[in-house]
């Protein structure tokens, strides 16, 4: 129950939502930021130290709701886990330092599963240089991994999720869905031996790339006006781009990043291609919104990008996400399909 929290009394983590509940924190307990400092809502907190400024970011990881070891193989759980704490810092454009990691395990696990969970932490962390620097464990019932992750913005501003502007144009990195396509394939059993899409699709979701390098081009470039990581979807990510500024989206079917393997891949395991490159999540792409006045040094600085970046649509000053199909209809609203939802309420586990 959560007590003297306006109104709240009695209310259940489904009836308030995950946006809800976030709220509701940095409205009763959220420390009040100094200036050039962010706090709760963004994909990281920002703290000024002495030289600079901190970018730090914490996530969970849980057996049952982000992985299942009866596919993900030990060291998979723990690059995977990596990756997605370092997704927070490239969409902040943050230079990765250190990490932490706090562990929940059952008296039973062996210690070679462990040993293999952080041996893949580490192969995920070399190509950036980012540290294990400590942690903590303690005894679970299911295994659960609570990474925290610091990073350094030493010169100019971290990009942060506020800041689009009518007219800004939204580039995507890589191919969003994939990872979707792997967990239903994976659902169903590993397989053996993967090759073509069934391997593509199953190394987007066992062991995804943080695009940290592609965050901190954008962020230098100074022409990403706002970034976020696609953890919940496009669609949900968007949404949370674009809601401090009261603001919407275009996006046009015919530009999405959506190859004949994604639709051969989504069509084997009877998945709406839309659906699929739309509203999942997992992927960690990143999603920018950039100036129009600013898009010839985006663009150079994108020849960089190992992943590339391709342009899905551009931001209205009406609010709402509109997606223009590829023949030409129009869906909106409640056609759109759903992102990942935390605290699902009766309306989504209906769906």
């Amino acid at each position: 129950m959560v007590r003297n929290a306006g109104g709240h009394r009695g209310a259940l983590l489904r009836d308030v939502g995950e946006s809800g509940l976030i709220d509701l924190l940095r409205r009763t307990h959220g420390g009040i930021p100094r200036p050039g400092e962010l706090s709760i809502g963004d994909d990281a907190a920002v703290v000024r130290v002495p030289g600079g400024r901190a970018v730090l970011s914490t996530d969970l990881l849980v057996e049952g709701t982000h992985f299942s070891l009866g596919y993900f193989r030990p060291e998979e759980v723990g690059g995977r886990a990596l990756s997605a704490n370092l997704s927070d810092l490239a969409a902040m454009g943050a230079d990765p330092v250190c990490y932490l990691v706090a562990l929940a395990a059952h008296p039973d696990t062996p210690v070679a599963t462990v040993d293999a969970i952080f041996r893949g932490m580490a192969t995920a962390a070399r190509p950036s240089g980012i540290r294990l620097m400590g942690g903590d464990t303690c005894r679970g019932e299911r295994l659960t991994l609570c990474l925290t992750v610091v990073g350094a913005v030493g010169r100019g501003r971290p990009v942060c999720r506020a800041g689009a502007r009518p007219g800004d144009l939204l580039y995507v990195t890589g191919s969003p869905g994939w990872s979707n396509l792997g967990l239903a394939l994976l659902r169903g059993g590993r397989p053996t031996r993967a090759s073509g899409w069934r391997r593509e699709a199953m190394r987007a979701h066992l062991a995804p790339t943080a695009r940290w390098r592609e965050g901190q081009a954008a962020a230098r470039s100074c022409a990403v006006a706002a970034m976020i990581d696609v953890s919940d979807g496009i669609l949900a990510d968007l949404a949370h781009l674009l809601e401090r500024d009261g603001l919407g989206a275009v996006l046009a079917e015919e530009s999405f990043p959506v190859s004949r393997s994604f639709r051969a891949a989504s069509a084997a395991l009877g998945i709406d291609p839309l659906d699929a490159f739309l509203g999942s999540g997992e992927d960690y792409e990143l999603l920018m919104a950039v100036r129009p006045s600013r898009r010839a040094r985006f663009l150079r600085a994108a020849r960089s990008f190992p992943a590339g970046a391709t342009p899905i649509g551009a931001v209205t000053k009406t609010p709402g996400i509109r997606v223009r199909r590829a023949d030409g209809s129009w869906i909106e609203g409640a056609e759109l399909p759903s992102g990942f939802v935390h605290f699902p309420s009766r309306k989504h586990r209906a769906r």
